[in-house]
């Protein structure tokens, strides 16, 4: 350790921690690509996007006691992500997560960049919690994540 020189490389350490923000690259990588993207490689780009949805997905649930329910983590997880979102409970005894309203679109392309990683990463990860999952796409950048009643 360097004599003489804690306090002051500690507090710029704190000071540019503060004023800086997350570095993201990724984002405006996949942003870019996409942008120019050939139809091919943007459907390349979304099955990549399925799959790690469905690894994180897996990765999640084996982290979690069994007694979690899968619309209850992915809401969660939703929220954690600052997406907008509201479950509710159908008549036959499913769960419909909405995505949508008021700042849904903005926190969609915060948290992947592109609603065309969006759909298929958060189809990928429903399927990962429960394998019957369906993500139905709406309009402006809208989601439905319908869950199944599980058979007791």
């Amino acid at each position: 350790m360097r004599t003489g020189t804690s306090f002051a490389r500690d507090w710029q350490l704190i000071k540019v921690a503060r004023s800086l923000r997350r570095h993201d690259v990724a984002g405006p990588l996949v942003k870019r690509l996409l942008a120019d993207a050939s139809p091919g490689l943007t459907e390349r780009i979304t099955v990549i996007a399925g799959r790690l949805g469905e690894e994180n997905g897996t990765a999640l649930l084996a982290h979690t006691e069994e007694r979690f329910d899968s619309p209850t983590l992915m809401e969660g997880l939703l929220l954690t992500w600052g997406i907008p979102c509201e479950s509710t409970d159908a008549d036959d005894g499913s769960v419909v997560i909405a995505i949508g309203g008021d700042g849904a679109a903005a926190a969609i392309r915060e948290t992947f960049a592109d609603v065309r990683v969006a759909g298929p990463y958060l189809a990928g990860y429903a399927r990962a919690l429960q394998r019957d999952a369906v993500l139905e796409p709406g309009a402006g950048g809208s989601m439905t994540i319908r869950f199944p009643p599980r058979g007791e």
